[in-house]
């Protein structure tokens, strides 16, 4: 299905977002808490993982810590359809960022290691319900007009912000509550839009017509893509570095190649999300994934230039964005409603889900091929993903109906 059909309230009071004031606002205040969730991450991960080891924490240990979110995800996904259809969106948004908020002070009030891992888990499933809430609520207001590119702005911001995030250690330093209040006000920042925001309920009410499981079967190439992007999001963010260094470079070079990478997402987000207005959108998801299986196969060749390897760093990032640009661009041309929410529910498990596997079997790869298993994992993933999106495409009768 395409387009936005008419919205059925089932005399629920809520906000009018055809008309173009209340939906900026709206924009507004989905931008503001992608922000937060994007600074906030990218300031928790490096931030948290500094402090344990400062203090002489096993690495082990420290990289245990940093998997408790992901069980945060599996234990908050469940709920989420029903209380965003019990609160609605704006109300249960507020409430998110209000717990995030407690959770993350709690950290420096509670300095021990094993209430740590307890903070992990809880703040895992306020970001989990602020990500999978936000991206309903933008893909229920926009048109499928300008769909692609509102989400390419999102991605580019969500990008952006995360990389903003880790500037603030070096400004405040990791001991005591300074960047643990400076997270926090930028999350309470990011509740003020909420407030001019109309309330807002699902298009539609019915049941959902799938489950999170029944999601593998109704649009397993999305599926599939999400379990791609995913690889490059976890095991690629924090093994590329790694890679680099076994590969001859210095620590300071393997470091900007995350850089370029982040750089190239927030740069070619907008464009594909334009590419996704102008062109089939499945198109784009395996034209994306052909375009990462290629910069997996040429990686090994650039790492012996500079000039060869930022431009590919810069394209490779920007493939993967718009892979997750054209995923959440076709999830809200295909659902509504209820539907709309347990999809995107169903991506945050799929999220979960891989940054518990990805890591650790790259890493077993690498320690078997040194360095060589990192780009093979890729090759591997990339080439499964094109054969298998490619092959549903071509066996399709209907085209338009492949998810």
């Amino acid at each position: 299905m395409t387009g936005i059909p008419a919205r059925q309230d089932n005399g629920q009071k809520g906000t009018d977002f055809k008309s173009v004031p209340a939906r900026n606002k709206a924009l507004f205040a989905i931008f503001a808490c992608i922000a937060m969730y994007g600074f906030t991450l990218g300031l928790g991960r490096p931030l948290l993982a500094l402090i344990l080891e400062s203090r002489g924490i096993d690495r082990s240990i420290i990289g245990l810590n940093a998997a408790m979110p992901a069980i945060g995800i599996f234990l908050s996904t469940p709920f989420i359809p029903m209380l965003v259809e019990k609160l609605g969106m704006r109300r249960f948004l507020v409430l998110v960022l209000m717990l995030d908020l407690v959770v993350l002070l709690q950290f420096p009030r509670f300095d021990h290691l094993y209430a740590w891992f307890f903070l992990g888990i809880f703040l895992g499933a306020m970001t989990n319900c602020l990500l999978v809430t936000s991206e309903t609520w933008i893909n229920e207001i926009v048109d499928d007009a300008n769909r692609g590119r509102l989400m390419g702005l999102y991605n580019a911001l969500l990008a952006a912000t995360m990389a903003m995030g880790p500037l603030v250690i070096p400004a405040v330093g990791i001991q005591g509550w300074a960047p643990f209040l400076v997270g926090a006000c930028f999350i309470a920042l990011a509740a003020l839009p909420l407030i001019w925001t109309g309330p807002h309920r699902l298009s539609t009410h019915d049941q959902p017509s799938f489950n999170i499981i029944s999601f593998l079967w109704v649009a397993p190439t999305l599926v599939a893509a999400v379990l791609l992007f995913s690889l490059k999001e976890t095991a690629g963010n924090a093994l590329l570095p790694v890679y680099g260094t076994r590969s001859g470079m210095s620590e300071a070079g393997a470091a900007i190649m995350l850089t370029v990478i982040g750089v190239g997402g927030v740069t070619l987000s907008y464009p594909m999300g334009w590419l996704a207005d102008r062109y089939n959108r499945y198109g784009l998801l395996v034209f994306c994934g052909v375009c990462g299986l290629a910069g997996a196969v040429l990686l090994p060749y650039a790492m012996e230039s500079r000039w060869l390897l930022y431009p590919l760093l810069f394209g490779w990032g920007g493939v993967f964005a718009g892979m997750y640009t054209a995923v959440l661009t076709i999830i809200g041309q295909h659902f509504r409603g209820r539907d709309l929410v347990t999809a995107n529910v169903s991506l945050g498990m799929l999220w979960g889900v891989g940054s518990l596997i990805w890591p650790p079997v790259t890493g077993v790869a690498m320690d078997i091929r040194d360095p060589g298993g990192f780009p093979l994992v890729f090759i591997t993933v990339a080439l499964v993903f094109v054969l298998f999106a490619s092959g549903r495409w071509l066996l399709s009768r209907d085209k338009s109906a492949v998810l």
